[in-house]
């Protein structure tokens, strides 16, 4: 699916950037000389419904003093990058390597882990900050849906569903509409870095209630078709683009680090419902000829009820309560 809207940046005055970091770093001193203040307004917001709150991109769900104040310092930071001569950040303590959220003991990042790779801040997502109800929401939607555009607005504000099968333990990053010059507009790319660096997807979302293959052929469905020749695309273009592609965004860049046209695709598509074994077989013979991963819209329901239970059971054994 393909959507000529993507994601826009703002250009925001300078004044508003140096008013927006001083009331960053007022925060910041406020909650730091006064904890009892601190912990009141971590209370306040943790009650708000507003996920937008909550939820911050680089430290999960917010239910800490340190989490809120990692989150502010790394956005002082941001600010301040853009501003010349900018007074030093104020100190703020690194927040313990683990916590319970939700009942769960998880790693959470240290300030410098959170620090890194300052290009796709805005597209981090904690893995970890997965529930029984953002499963469940998932579901209700994909019953309900006629097409994939309801999924990929859903999965845009979920992004935790789209990386529970990635295992790059330095971090997983999505990217939605991500734009490739003037001619695509990508679903998704969404990547993971390990100790070999980032690794990326390409992801392409065709309808649910497509089928894969013409059951009296056997030929590709023109719905998979569609999909595999627009991840093709994709990859064609980023071997045509590498270094731009490349190239931080402060100069003007992607910022995807690493990127190659030669990483896979994923394109998600159907219900296992409606797959027979001779679709199976033909799907995998697909994936080995054109790396590119096919998988149903059921497939993210297994992998995230998968990472709830491995969570769950790390918890136990580590003892969380």
């Amino acid at each position: 699916m393909q959507d000529l809207d993507p994601d826009l940046e703002l250009c925001v005055p300078m004044r508003e950037v140096r008013a927006a970091l001083a009331l960053t770093d007022r925060l910041l001193e406020v909650m730091g000389a006064q904890p009892a203040l601190a912990q009141a307004l971590v209370d306040v917001l943790t009650r708000l419904d507003d996920d937008l709150i909550t939820r911050l991109p680089e430290v999960g769900i917010t239910t800490d003093v340190d989490g809120l104040r990692l989150h502010l310092y790394r956005l002082g930071e941001r600010l301040r990058c853009r501003i010349p001569s900018a007074p030093p950040s104020p100190p703020v303590p690194v927040p313990p390597p683990t916590g319970v959220i939700g009942g769960l003991r998880i790693r959470r990042p240290s300030r410098a882990g959170a620090l890194e790779d300052d290009d796709l801040a805005e597209a981090f997502v904690w893995w970890d900050d997965i529930t029984d109800e953002n499963i469940a929401a998932y579901e209700a939607i994909l019953e309900a849906a006629s097409d994939e555009r309801p999924l990929q607005c859903h999965l845009a504000t979920n992004p935790m569903l789209l990386v529970q099968h990635l295992g790059g333990g330095h971090g997983r990053w999505v990217l939605s509409q991500k734009r490739l010059g003037s001619q695509y507009v990508t679903d998704f790319i969404i990547g993971e870095r390990s100790s070999g660096g980032f690794e990326w997807q390409f992801v392409e979302l065709q309808s649910p209630n497509a089928k894969l293959f013409v059951p009296s052929t056997g030929r590709l469905g023109p719905q998979l078709d569609e999909g595999l020749r627009q991840i093709q695309d994709w990859r064609r273009w980023l071997d045509n683009n590498r270094d731009y592609a490349r190239r931080p965004r402060s100069r003007d860049g992607l910022g995807l680090v690493d990127v190659s046209g030669a990483d896979p695709g994923l394109l998600i598509i159907g219900r296992e419902v409606n797959l027979s074994d001779e679709d199976v077989q033909r799907r995998r013979q697909l994936d080995q000829q054109y790396n590119i991963r096919i998988h149903t819209y059921d497939w993210l329901v297994r992998k995230a009820k998968a990472r709830l239970e491995e969570l769950s059971l790390w918890s136990a054994d580590n003892g969380a309560p």
